[in-house]
């Protein structure tokens, strides 16, 4: 009996000391967390920054040279994350490299909520994580996460927080912008870096939060309010810096990073933005804005070529519609609503914005990159659902509304667009709302004056259909190599059909 108590007893004293799970395997778990790239990373910790009322923000990438290989490379040695925000108490600190322990859980305001960004975010790229925070009147303080410590030592709680000091190399390539108040995030060991060249990694950054943080880098406080965001790429006391730019799909911000267009918009609002109230629990709803805009009738009439090429791919690489959650991008796509392919395409932007109170129906991940299950809702697909289940399923009543509304605006948008097509006094642009027949009667005028000659008319009753085909796509590449190999065949017929002169 008695060795039977000292056994129950062993079972209870490990039962309540049992974890949810051992942080040294946790941690190793959890590393795979599914950001996209490095980049997406950084941008939890900006809106970090963000959250925590800051004007300025720095991302610091500090550059060493690698002399393992043939040749030497130039690579990140270390990031780091400093905004001049309120700072940390020494008792939010203590927690800010815990999981599922921020300040801000499952709170429905702002960008932060689920408590697991920074964690998450640093061991997903690095080793080591440092913490340096400041508040008025007070020292600075510091804590860690260093996963190899954790692996070595079974550890399984935090480190305590510490006096401590900025380090100097962040120190110097800051300078003026540590004031009173403020936090460094610094990421060392970077091993899991998908972009280890600090030009390429940055370049990657500059491309993806310039349109992420659009609302909070333009100079329209309503609705974001506007933060100094800039990127520094660090090699010794050489100091490289990147200020952001917004990148706006609607084309309506200012200022904006449109090569030759910077302090203009170039599209207009469509309409004033549709307002739904959505449900999300048993008679509470929140509130969801459709935003849209279609280009400038001047700026659609672009002449191709080289002189262009920049700005027509800035707006390609703008196709598709953007869901903001709290001022801030987390999605970007066509979510089956169109074909991205299609010129007429670019000539439009629909943004839709909505608080965090409806991220169960918008599905959002808690790493804030996707939205989920928000696809078009279309007539077929819709008469398989009862309306009883319309009237319990929030997120199939999300789905119904987005698609009836975003389908409206498109066809308008498109319409309003093919009215823009120039007259019959030939001046601008010819290829608006189709845009292989555009190309087509482009490459029929360009050909009007210099006819190409392939060979004699005698030569031409030689060759094959598939042969004078493959000829006229030639010549629409050359005309507009931002075609798309659909649109191409399609002005290539356009070719044939006006009977332009080539001589085959």
């Amino acid at each position: 009996m008695e060795l039977i108590m000292q056994e129950a007893q062993k079972i209870e004293t490990n039962t309540n000391q049992n974890y949810i799970f051992p942080a040294k395997t946790g941690l190793i778990s959890f590393r795979d967390a599914g950001y996209k790239d490095t980049s997406m990373a950084i941008a939890e910790l900006i809106d970090n920054s963000i959250q925590a009322t800051c004007k300025h923000i720095r991302v610091l990438a500090f550059e060493e040279v690698d002399h393992s290989g043939v040749r030497n490379t130039k690579q990140v040695k270390k990031l780091a994350v400093f905004d001049n925000g309120e700072g940390m108490s020494a008792d939010v600190l203590a927690i800010c490299l815990g999981f599922a322990q921020g300040t801000r859980l499952n709170k429905r305001e702002g960008i932060g909520r689920f408590g697991v960004g920074l964690p998450l975010a640093s061991i997903s790229q690095c080793k080591k994580t440092t913490v340096y925070s400041w508040q008025k009147g007070g020292d600075v303080l510091s804590t860690y996460l260093d996963i190899q410590e954790v692996e070595d030592t079974d550890q399984q709680y935090t480190n305590p927080v510490t006096k401590s000091s900025i380090p100097k190399d962040i120190e110097q390539s800051l300078g003026d912008l540590i004031g009173e108040t403020g936090t460094i995030v610094v990421w060392e060991n970077c091993d899991r870096l998908d972009l280890k060249r600090p030009k390429t990694l940055l370049s990657r950054m500059e491309r993806g939060f310039c349109r992420i943080y659009r609302h909070f880098l333009d100079d329209d406080d309503t609705y974001g309010k506007r933060v100094d965001i800039k990127l520094l790429s660090i090699a010794g006391t050489d100091i490289k810096e990147t200020a952001l730019l917004p990148n706006d799909p609607l084309y309506l911000m200012t200022p904006n990073n449109l090569p030759g267009y910077e302090k203009e918009a170039t599209s207009v609002v469509h309409e004033k933005p549709i307002i739904r109230n959505i449900e999300y629990a048993p008679g509470q709803f929140s509130k969801i804005e459709i935003h849209s805009s279609i280009m400038r009738r001047d700026i659609g009439r672009w002449p191709n070529g080289k002189a262009t090429e920049a700005i027509r791919q800035h707006y390609r690489a703008n196709v598709g519609i953007s869901f903001v959650r709290a001022e801030r991008e987390i999605d970007f796509g066509v979510f089956n609503y169109f074909n991205p392919s299609e010129l007429v395409e670019r000539y439009w932007g629909i943004e839709i914005r909505f608080e965090p109170e409806l991220d169960e129906v918008f599905g959002v991940t808690n790493n804030k990159q996707n939205v989920r299950g928000i696809e078009l809702l279309d007539k077929e697909e819709e008469e398989n659902y009862d309306e009883d289940l319309f009237k319990s399923d929030y997120k199939l009543q999300l789905r119904r509304v987005l698609s009836q509304d975003i389908v409206a605006l498109h066809a308008g948008m498109k319409k309003e667009i093919g009215n823009m097509a120039p007259k019959d006094d030939g001046k601008g642009s010819n290829n608006w709302t189709t845009p292989g027949l555009g190309a087509s009667k482009q490459a029929s005028e360009l050909l009007k004056g210099n006819p190409v000659k392939t060979g004699t008319k005698i030569e031409a009753k030689s060759k094959s259909d598939i042969e004078k085909q493959q000829e006229r796509e030639d010549i629409i590449r050359s005309n507009d190599p931002s075609l798309s190999e659909k649109d191409v065949k399609i002005a290539a017929e356009g070719l044939e059909q006006l009977e332009v002169a080539i001589a085959f």
